[in-house]
């Protein structure tokens, strides 16, 4: 016999601990179930974004900055900042023990780990899904997992990265981020480094790449040695890793709605195409599918992208694509010819009319235009 609940949550990551949290502290939901296939949790990742000064993330990162740096490698470097906003990092073990915690107060909720979920149907009673710890039928299913291998294969850029945060021996300035610094591009596509001064003694070092293909560890394993040898750290403790390939560009998902489902996080495109940046988009979407269930007990899924930011960042997309030399140039220009403020909130999705006129006058045109003509489908670019 199938087990029930009111609303199951595929995926205990971000997005379904998001959700989990915030119905634990509103009531709202009945009966919760989040399925998770890790045993346990880690700190894992971490997430950087653009955030009001005298905003809650502010006050909970585990570090924020005013200033932040671009550079071209052998070429320009500048350094930015935008009143009353502040660039911030969160750990990832941050968000997870926070929600642990409320998920272990809220008896109605339950997180039950090292369970995956496969097929999905529909039901007389609602929506009928597989686990490898038997079937369970719920009222309303939000799926979160990853998506499909062919789906994310279809990806117009992959955004790759390594990270180690490290332990150095002596004092740096940890007054302002490396946002990207070294930019250049070479037969694997843009790269640039990322380096997030923690405390005097602490940095976090990522190698970062835009590639029409995901790329394996061993590459980027070459770009971080690289980096930090160059820094002179080469020797100092590793204190963790973390690592990833995110789709930008996700294709929209094909596969057929079923009454009673919603998509969130990353398979919703919570993603921002042009840039990776999700965390912001998917706590927005936390609170307004808490609060629906709340107001109506309905579930809501990640909102459409505006159709001119789509199109704008599918616009961009399509020009690394075709030339990814240019990458540096074209993002030196966006940090260093439109206002920082303009900037911060095109790439926080606060963007205004005034905000995307500057974007666009700041690239050169032809590149643009150019892209505008025929696309070759993802099998001839990455053939």
């Amino acid at each position: 016999m199938a087990e029930r609940a009111d609303l199951l949550i595929l995926g205990g990551g971000l997005a379904g601990l998001a959700l989990a949290e915030r119905l634990a502290h509103s009531g709202a939901g009945g009966r919760v179930r989040i399925l998770e296939p890790r045993t346990h949790y880690t700190d894992d990742r971490s997430w950087a974004f653009w955030t009001p000064s005298e905003s809650h993330w502010a006050a909970i990162a585990t570090r924020t900055w005013e200033r932040w740096r671009c550079s071209v490698r052998g070429g320009a470097s500048l350094v930015a900042s935008a009143a009353g906003w502040r660039y911030a990092f969160l750990r990832s073990s941050t968000i997870y023990d926070a929600a642990l915690r409320a998920i272990a107060a809220a008896p109605r909720i339950t997180l039950e780990q090292g369970v995956r979920a496969g097929a999905i149907k529909a039901s007389a009673d609602g929506v009928e899904v597989t686990t490898s710890a038997g079937t369970i039928v719920a009222r309303q299913v939000i799926d979160t997992r990853p998506p499909h291998n062919a789906r994310f294969a279809a990806s117009r850029m992959f955004q790759c990265f390594a990270g180690r945060e490290l332990a150095l021996e002596a004092e740096i300035d940890d007054r302002e981020v490396e946002l990207m610094t070294d930019m250049r591009a070479d037969a694997y596509g843009f790269v640039f480094s990322y380096v997030l001064p923690i405390s005097p003694t602490r940095v976090l070092v990522e190698a970062t790449r835009f590639s029409t293909r995901p790329l394996g560890a061993d590459v980027l394993a070459t770009d971080l040695d690289t980096l930090v040898a160059a820094r002179g750290w080469a020797r100092v403790p590793v204190l963790r890793t973390e690592q990833a390939v995110l789709p930008m560009g996700l294709p929209a998902s094909r596969d057929e709605a079923l009454a009673g489902l919603v998509l969130a996080g990353t398979p919703a495109g919570a993603l921002r195409a042009a840039s990776g940046y999700g965390f912001l988009r998917i706590q927005a979407w936390a609170e307004r599918c808490a609060a629906a269930l709340a107001r109506d007990g309905r579930t809501v899924g990640h909102p459409n992208e505006p159709r001119l930011r789509q199109w704008m960042d599918e616009l961009f997309l399509r020009v690394l694509t075709a030339d990814p030399t240019r990458a540096p140039e074209f993002f030196l220009r966006l940090a260093g010819i439109v206002p920082s403020a303009a900037f911060v909130r095109f790439l926080s999705d606060q963007a205004s009319v005034a905000d995307i006129a500057r974007i666009v006058t700041a690239l050169p045109p032809w590149p643009f235009l150019r892209a505008l003509g025929p696309q070759r489908s993802v099998a001839e670019r990455t053939a």
